[in-house]
């Protein structure tokens, strides 16, 4: 099985880029990624380090999938996720985050096991998610700290061993990146980071044919979860819905009762929420079990069950 390796790290989502590696539709491949800080910072006595943001949020990639061809949907299934460092860390520097309870820089360095994060005064289970997984995008690079119809950095708890992700795409191969694995994460990030730490991610990409998607899309065994991106929460909440009914009404489904269906039965939430650096990431979920109860089929999932 071919490994790339995390050795060659990108900072931006870019058309420009040449491809790392090629694999082909269906086949499955292990992707390597560094922590947040690209493994520079080890040591609790590295906290003024924090400051410089030069090697912040690396990606992996961009890999090329055979067959895709500009504006085709790519599914990339996540079939093992694992942390693939015994040492991470939590940070978090004031003026940046909306929990203000520090003016200044905090590091914390985190110890794990195969079950538990041990942050010093406390500790949380091993739940590896990937908080940036994306394409090259249309256009200007885009900063690995972001996110956007491309996909990119979107924290989103759900990105996680099983599921699937659903991501349109703007360049012929799909140029897919991957990076910022979290051994453990709550929902907002609120403090500005998750368990940071290397990782060890299996995957394989496939074509959702003739289905034209407008947004980051991921399924999972219960629901399917529609993400998008604003400077303010106001932005990410208000257009995480609205693609949410361009969704639901591709599939079929009247725009008015697609507004009813998800007030009855959705739920927004908010996947980072770092909004002093315009960083705010919300999903809107639908249970597939309401969307089997209703007979609503999502064109590219041929999964909801």
């Amino acid at each position: 099985m071919k490994t790339i390796s995390r050795e060659d790290p990108k900072y931006a989502l870019d058309s420009g880029h040449v491809a790392v590696a090629k694999v082909g539709q269906g086949e499955s491949f292990i992707v390597e990624t560094h922590d947040c800080r690209t493994g520079t910072i080890t040591r609790p006595d590295q906290v003024r380090d924090l400051l410089d943001t030069r090697c912040v949020n690396p990606a992996t990639g961009p890999i090329a999938i055979e067959g895709v061809i500009a504006g085709d949907t790519i599914c990339v299934e996540i079939e093992e996720l694992h942390i693939d460092s015994r040492l991470g860390l939590m940070v978090t520097r004031p003026g940046v985050t909306g929990l203000a309870i520090t003016d200044e820089p905090q590091l914390r360095i985190v110890t794990c096991d195969d079950s538990h994060a041990n942050v010093g005064a406390f500790r949380v289970p091993v739940t590896p998610m990937i908080g940036l997984l994306g394409v090259a995008p249309n256009g200007d690079p885009v900063s690995t700290f972001r996110g956007a119809e491309h996909g990119g950095n979107m924290d989103t708890l759900l990105i996680g061993a099983g599921s699937r992700v659903f991501l349109p795409t703007f360049s012929d191969a799909g140029m897919v990146y991957f990076g910022d694995v979290h051994a453990a994460m709550g929902d907002g990030e609120v403090f500005l980071s998750g368990v940071e730490i290397a990782g060890r991610t299996r995957a394989r990409v496939t074509v959702a044919a003739n289905w034209s998607l407008p947004t980051p899309l991921v399924e999972t065994d219960e629901l399917v979860a529609v993400i998008a991106s604003g400077a303010t929460f106001d932005e990410a909440a208000q257009a995480a819905m609205a693609k949410a009914v361009d969704v639901l009404s591709a599939g079929g489904m009247d725009r008015i009762d697609a507004g009813f269906l998800m007030s009855a039965a959705g739920h927004l939430r908010v996947c980072q929420y770092i909004p002093h650096a315009a960083l705010v990431h919300c999903r809107f979920e639908l249970p597939k079990s309401i969307l089997a109860l209703n007979e609503i089929t999502l064109p590219g999932l041929g999964m909801v069950n």
